[in-house]
């Protein structure tokens, strides 16, 4: 009889106005939440920059305590661009960057007449219209389960006209541990009010990778610091008696690679700039050329060293990045460690973003729970999987997605 009550509401839903839809959709709401009980927690957590062979540079005793009871791959194929928000997209849609529409950290959209950018306050990046494909968060809270959020790229968003049942608009000042306290503040909640799915982020692994490269002094200490608010959540979850009874997916978005000053390509020594407009810059750069200076600046751009230079519909299909009108006419990507750049720009100590067969540009999965075998070691894994493995875990039923 519920069943049918449901199916009524739904047809019903499509036919009335559009004050009635939202009433009969909160009513509609409450239903489902008296129906759907919570999964077993499952916490994913992003460490912004964490390389697949960063566990051997220190002592990550936290870490390993959990690959010891728990499962590894050898690395994460991270999709490309090697950036933080397509990666970061990938890994909670299950699909590439040229599907799920965030094509980079910084692009065009000509429908919108806007560019997107990253970055605390970013407007844009609060704006669920820039995304085309289905956030795990989305398809938790659509299937009246709970998704709380401490910092996701992306999460503080409303997107398909959803928001997780708690989240926090993106800023700097939270430290590690406070973010790992929030999630298990969180877990406290009991009966139906209790999340499925919570997520967090750290950033500092990165931001002192692209500072000092993979193999400064601060970037180790930077292993050592996530090391330690890991060992915080392991802490806590034991003192709620939980660390057995929940799952714990820790994974990063790419690599880090180094990129010194000596290996720079400057842009303005092959092509007119005043004839383009150019779309990022270091590990690759996009170009769009003035209307009828396509192939000349095309043709000015082969045969520089260390580069590769695509048309759009000529990228290779192992990037998996072409079918999207974001993507710019031309594609310039430089070899690894080198950097293209406009005049008056330097690069930075570290960077990541290159050509996906680099091994460097590979970030971590490594899983701890009941869904997962202990003592397992496994091969390589693609980012674009992880969105179907959440499904499966939490007992949802997933969107339309690259993944398996």
């Amino acid at each position: 009889m519920k069943n049918n009550f449901l199916v009524f509401l739904v047809f019903f839903l499509t036919s009335c106005n559009q004050v009635m839809r939202q009433y009969m959709g909160q009513v509609l709401e409450q239903i489902y939440l008296t129906m759907a009980k919570p999964s077993t927690p499952l916490i994913l957590i992003s460490i912004d920059g964490f390389r697949w062979d960063y566990f051997d540079k220190v002592e990550t005793p936290n870490f390993d305590r959990l690959i010891a009871n728990g499962s590894k791959a050898d690395g994460l194929k991270t999709s490309y661009p090697r950036k933080i928000f397509p990666n970061h997209i990938s890994i909670v849609t299950g699909n590439y960057p040229s599907n799920h529409g965030i094509i980079s950290n910084y692009f065009y959209d000509a429908d919108f007449d806007e560019y997107f950018y990253i970055g605390a306050g970013s407007t844009a990046a609060q704006d669920g219209k820039w995304i085309d494909a289905e956030p795990i968060w989305v398809t938790i809270e659509k299937q009246a389960k709970r998704a709380m959020i401490m910092f996701w790229p992306m999460s503080d968003a409303e997107i398909m006209g959803i928001r997780p049942s708690k989240y926090y608009v993106y800023n700097e000042d939270p430290t590690n541990l406070d973010r790992m306290d929030q999630i298990l503040s969180w877990l406290l909640h009991t009966g139906n009010a209790r999340p499925s799915f919570l997520a967090s982020y750290f950033s500092v692994v990165d931001s002192k990778g692209h500072s000092y490269g993979p193999d400064g002094d601060e970037t180790i200490e930077a292993i050592r610091v996530v090391d330690k608010a890991i060992g915080h959540l392991i802490d806590g979850l034991e003192a709620q008696n939980i660390l057995n009874e929940v799952n714990i997916m820790i994974v990063s978005d790419h690599g880090m690679t180094e990129t010194p000053d000596t290996k720079v390509i400057n842009i303005a020594d092959y092509i007119n700039l005043d004839d383009v407009v150019t779309v990022g810059g270091g590990p690759f750069m996009e170009i769009r050329p003035n209307e009828g200076k396509l192939e000349s600046v095309y043709q000015a751009l082969q045969n520089i060293d260390n580069t590769q230079v695509f048309k759009k519909e000529d990228i290779p299909d192992k990037f998996n990045y072409k079918n999207n009108n974001r993507i710019e006419p031309i594609l310039l990507l430089a070899d690894e460690h080198w950097s293209i750049m406009t005049p008056g720009r330097t690069p930075i100590a570290g960077s990541h973003g290159y050509d996906p067969d680099y091994q460097s540009m590979n970030g971590i999965f490594i899983a701890h729970g009941p869904a997962f075998k202990s003592g397992f070691s496994g091969p390589e894994i693609h980012n674009i999987h992880l969105y179907e493995m959440m499904c499966k875990i939490l007992g949802v039923v997933p969107a339309n997605n690259d993944g398996s």
